[in-house]
C-alpha cells in the first residue's frame, strides 16, 4: 500500500482479538425431492435445462447423466423447489442457440459478461474462473496486452462462448472457432492455431483427457475473470428467476453450497468474528479506500499536468512524448500509460500505435473540450483489464492537440484494498455511471448496478448510497444481512462503501 500506511498500525491494534469462527457445523438441508412433501412425485419444473461438457462444473458421468459442481447446485435448487427436470448435455453452440430462442430454457454454466448481460436472465453466481490465453510451451510467444494478442497469430476459441464474444467485441480478426475446448487444444498442439483462449477452470483437465501433458501448455496472458451463472431465456417468468435465486441463496446460507464446492476442491475462507466496534473499523477502512484510491490516481494526475506543458508534449510527436511516459510508467506498474490524438488514435509504450480508437469512449469528448478526467471506468482496449481513466488535455492557443492518459488497473487496486480491509468486511465503490468501480469480489467490477432490483433491500440501499454524501444503511444480499458505512469521494465522484455481515 502506497498512500495509507499510517492506517495499517491502527487497524492491526484494533484487530488483536479477531478469531476464526467454525465451532459449529450445519447439516445440509433435508432432501425435498420426490416424496418430501408427502404429496407424491415432484412436479415438472416446466424448464428445458441444458448444459455442456465443461468439467469440473458440468460433464457426463459414467452413467451418461450430467454431473459436476454446477450440476449438483442445479439439482439442489430443484430439490428445494420440490421440482424435477431432465438435464440435457449438448454442444455449447447448440445449447446457447436454444437458450437465446427459448421458450423457458436454462443453460449452465454460463459466463456472465457485459456482452451477454441483456441476452438472458441470471441466477448465481456459482463460481468464477480466469479466461486465459494458452500457447505451446515451446512457442516463444509472450503477450502483455490485448494489442499484442491481436498480432500473435490465430486464436482458437469455442464458437459462441463468452470468450468468443469478447474477441468479437474487441475487434479481433485472428479468430479460429471450434466446437469445443478439446478441439481448440488439439488445434493448438497440431500448430493449426497459435493460441487457445481457454479457462483456468478446466485447461488441465481437458489436457489430461486428450492425453496431453499439461506442462506442454503455457498460460501467456490472463484476459479477465468471469463469474459463472445459470442463464435463462428472457421469456422465463421473473417469478421463476426469483425462486431459483432464493433457493441458491439459501444453499449458500446454510452451508449446502460450500459442501458441494468442497467436493470439487473449492473451499470457502474461514469466517471471522469482529470483537471491536464495526462502525469504527468501517470508518477506518473508508479512510484507507479514499487515501489509496486518490493517492494512486493523483500520483499520475500531477505528473501529467506538468508533462502537458513541456515542449515534448506540445510537439504532438509520439517519439518525443514516449520517453516521458516510459519513465512515469516504470514507476506506476499498476497502470498503462498512453498518448492520444484528437481523432481518437493512440499510442502505448509496449505496442506503439494501437489498432483501437478512443473516440467512442464516454470521457473522450470531455477531455477534448479541455477538461481533466479522473475516474471514468472502462475495460481497457489494450489489455482487457478493468481500469479507471486519468486523462489530461495537452492544450495550446489553438485548442487541444493531444491527450496524456492512464488506465489504472482496478483489479490490482482492489487486491491492494483487500489486503488492508480485513475480513469479514466487504468493500466496493460505485462510479458516476452507476457501475462498480472497485469491489472486494473482483468479478463484480464494471457491473451495472441497475441490474440490482430497485425494489429489493439491496436496491433500495444502493439508491440511498448514490443520492446521499455519507451515512449508514442496512440491507440484505445473498441471504446475508449487512450494515454499511458509505461516503462520497470529491476527486472521482465515486461512492465508497464498507459493509459487514450481522447475525
Amino acid at each position: 500500500m502506497k498512500n495509507a500506511r499510517h492506517c495499517i498500525g491502527i487497524v492491526c491494534l484494533l484487530f488483536v482479538l479477531i478469531l476464526a469462527c467454525g465451532c459449529s457445523t450445519q447439516e445440509p438441508a433435508a432432501d425435498m425431492g420426490e416424496g418430501a412433501t408427502g404429496a407424491g412425485p415432484a412436479p415438472d419444473a416446466d424448464l428445458r435445462i441444458i448444459t455442456e461438457e465443461f468439467p469440473p462444473l458440468n460433464y457426463a458421468g459414467a452413467d451418461g447423466k450430467a454431473t459436476g459442481l454446477s450440476t449438483e447446485v442445479v439439482n439442489g435448487i430443484l430439490e428445494r423447489l420440490n421440482q424435477r427436470a431432465d438435464i440435457e448435455i449438448l454442444p455449447w453452440s447448440e445449447g446457447y442457440t436454444l437458450a437465446l430462442a427459448g421458450p423457458r430454457v436454462a443453460l449452465y454454466s454460463t459466463g456472465r459478461s457485459d456482452e451477454r448481460e441483456d441476452l438472458f436472465k441470471w441466477v448465481g453466481p456459482i463460481v468464477a474462473f480466469d479466461q486465459t490465453l494458452y500457447a505451446r510451451k515451446d512457442s516463444g510467444i509472450q503477450i502483455k496486452s490485448l494489442e499484442a494478442a491481436r498480432k500473435a497469430g490465430r486464436i482458437g476459441v469455442v464458437k459462441d462462448d463468452s470468450r468468443h464474444l469478447f474477441l468479437l467485441e474487441n475487434q479481433f480478426d485472428n479468430i479460429a472457432t471450434c466446437n469445443s475446448d478439446a478441439e481448440c487444444l488439439r488445434s493448438l498442439m497440431a500448430g493449426t492455431t497459435d493460441l487457445w483462449f481457454g479457462s483456468s477452470a478446466n485447461a488441465g483437465d481437458i489436457a489430461r483427457r486428450e492425453g496431453i501433458d499439461s506442462s506442454a501448455l503455457e498460460a501467456v496472458y490472463t484476459v479477465r475473470t468471469v463469474p459463472m451463472y445459470i442463464a435463462f431465456s428472457t421469456d422465463t417468468p421473473d417469478s421463476v428467476i426469483a425462486e431459483w435465486q432464493g433457493a441458491l441463496d439459501a444453499m449458500k446460507e446454510d452451508g449446502t453450497f460450500d459442501a458441494i464446492s468442497g467436493k470439487y476442491g473449492i473451499l470457502p475462507s474461514a469466517p471471522t468474528v469482529v470483537l471491536v466496534s464495526e462502525k469504527t473499523l468501517a470508518d477506518l477502512a473508508l479512510e484507507i479506500m479514499t487515501a489509496e484510491t486518490d493517492g494512486q490516481l493523483r500520483a499520475i494526475l500531477r505528473p501529467f499536468e506538468v508533462l502537458a506543458v513541456t515542449e515534448e508534449a506540445q510537439s504532438g510527436e509520439w517519439q518525443k512524448i514516449r520517453p516521458l511516459l516510459a519513465v512515469l510508467e516504470e514507476n506506476e506498474p499498476d497502470a498503462l500509460l498512453w498518448y492520444a490524438l484528437p481523432d481518437g488514435s493512440y499510442y502505448t509504450i509496449a505496442d506503439g500505435l494501437a489498432s483501437a480508437n478512443l473516440k467512442g469512449r464516454s470521457y473522450f469528448p470531455e477531455v477534448l473540450a479541455g477538461n481533466v478526467v479522473v475516474g471514468t471506468v472502462v475495460e481497457s482496449y489494450a489489455t482487457g483489464e478493468n481500469a479507471a481513466i486519468v486523462a489530461v488535455p495537452i492544450k495550446n492557443t489553438e485548442g487541444v492537440r493531444g491527450v496524456l492518459g492512464a488506465s489504472v488497473y482496478l483489479d490490482m487496486l482492489s487486491d491492494t484494498l483487500r489486503e488492508e480491509v480485513p475480513e469479514p468486511f466487504i468493500f466496493y465503490a460505485i462510479d458516476t455511471e452507476n457501475r462498480f468501480a472497485l469491489h472486494s469480489d473482483k468479478e463484480k467490477i464494471t457491473e451495472d448496478i441497475s441490474t440490482i432490483g430497485p425494489d429489493t433491500s439491496f436496491g433500495k440501499a444502493i439508491d440511498r448510497i448514490t443520492t446521499q454524501d455519507s451515512g449508514t444503511v442496512a440491507y440484505d444480499d445473498g441471504g446475508v444481512h449487512y450494515i454499511a458505512r458509505f461516503t462520497s469521494d470529491p476527486m472521482t465522484g465515486w461512492r465508497f462503501v464498507v459493509a459487514w455481515p450481522t447475525s
